[in-house]
C-alpha cells in the first residue's frame, strides 16, 4: 500500500525543522529513520498531509561523550550507536548495549534512539538503559529549550509529554559512581528482532565495603510504559548483594507489577520472567563491578 501524504520536506538545519513543524501544526510528522512511521503511513493508521524528515541535521547526529557526562544525538542510527568505540568504552556503555538489541541488522541501521524513544513503546529496547542511566531528554520547541527527566517523558503507549511543535533534540546521561556498572536482558520468542515480551535493565553501583548506595531497576513490557521498579530500588539500598537479597528483590520486582495478556504472552508469564530475569541482572551487575 502506498503512502499518502501531500508535503515531504528534509531541512538542513533545526532552525529550519523548528520553523516547518510550527508552520504546519498537528498535520505534520517529524521523521527520522523512519521504521515506525513510514509502516503506520502505508496501513493508514498515520494520516498527515506533511512529513518532516530531519536526518539530514548534523547537530542531530553528534555523539559528546567526557568524564562529566554523555550526549547522544537523537538522529544518529542505532547500528552506529550501538558501535561506538567511546559510548562502549564508557560508563554507559549500556545504552550502546540496548541499542545493539533493537531489531534486525537492517532495522538498527536506521532506527535511531529518539524514535525509538517518542514512539514510547512500553517495550522499547533503549529505554530501560536510559531509566536506569538518569538519563534526560533534551527538547527543543516554539516555547524553547527544556529538559525533561526520562522517567517523566512518557505517559502511556505511544504518547509522551512531548508539546505541538517540539523536536527531541538529545539525550544527556550523567556521570554515573565510581564502582557503578549495569546489566540489560530482553526476553522475545525469536531474539532481537522480535518486540521484548519482557525487557530488564540494572544498573548498582557499590561501596568498598560491598553495601549498595545506588540502584536502578528498569522493567519494560509489563505497563503501559517501561517504568523504573522504585521499590526494588529502596530495598537494594544499604544491603548487601546475597542470594537472599537477590531473592527478595526479585519477589518485590514480580509482585510490583500487574501486566496484562495478550497474544505474545500471559500475564503471570510476564511476572516470572521479571522475577528470573531481575534476579539475572543483579547477578550480571555485580560481577562487572568485581
Amino acid at each position: 500500500m502506498k503512502m499518502k501524504f501531500e508535503k515531504y520536506f528534509r531541512p538542513a538545519t533545526l532552525d529550519e525543522a523548528l520553523k516547518l513543524v510550527q508552520e504546519y501544526g498537528a498535520d505534520c510528522k517529524i521523521v527520522a529513520g523512519g521504521t515506525d512511521v513510514v509502516i503506520r503511513l502505508r496501513s493508514q493508521m498515520l494520516k498527515v498531509q506533511t512529513i518532516v524528515d530531519i536526518s539530514a541535521i548534523p547537530e542531530l547526529k553528534e555523539v559528546k561523550v567526557t568524564e562529566d557526562k554523555a550526549v547522544i544525538g537523537a538522529a544518529l542510527d542505532l547500528m552506529t550507536l550501538s558501535k561506538l568505540p567511546e559510548l562502549k568504552n564508557s560508563q554507559w556503555a549500556i545504552i550502546a548495549e540496548c541499542a545493539g538489541h533493537v531489531s534486525s541488522t537492517q532495522v538498527r541501521n536506521r532506527a535511531t534512539m529518539g524514535g525509538n524513544n517518542v514512539n514510547a513503546s512500553p517495550s522499547a529496547d533503549t529505554t530501560p538503559g536510559l531509566l536506569i542511566s538518569d538519563a534526560v531528554v533534551n527538547v527543543i520547541g516554539p516555547d524553547g529549550a527544556r529538559d525533561i527527566a526520562i522517567n517523566e517523558f512518557f505517559t502511556g503507549p505511544g504518547k509522551t509529554v512531548l508539546k505541538q511543535g517540539e523536536i527531541v533534540v538529545s539525550f544527556t546521561l550523567p556521570a554515573q559512581d565510581d564502582r557503578c556498572e549495569a546489566a540489560y536482558k530482553k526476553f522475545s520468542i525469536r531474539g532481537d528482532t522480535d518486540i521484548a515480551i519482557v525487557n530488564v535493565g540494572v544498573r548498582l553501583g557499590l561501596n568498598e565495603d560491598g553495601t549498595v548506595k545506588k540502584a536502578r531497576v528498569a522493567l519494560g513490557g509489563v505497563a503501559p510504559t517501561s517504568m523504573r521498579a522504585v521499590a526494588v530500588e529502596e530495598y537494594l539500598v544499604g544491603k548487601t548483594i546475597t542470594e537472599d537479597v537477590i531473592e527478595e528483590a526479585a519477589t518485590i520486582a514480580r509482585d510490583s507489577i500487574k501486566p496484562i495478556s495478550d497474544q505474545r504472552a500471559s500475564a503471570e508469564y510476564r511476572k516470572e520472567m521479571v522475577y528470573v530475569y531481575v534476579k539475572h541482572m543483579i547477578r550480571e551487575a555485580v560481577a562487572k563491578i568485581g
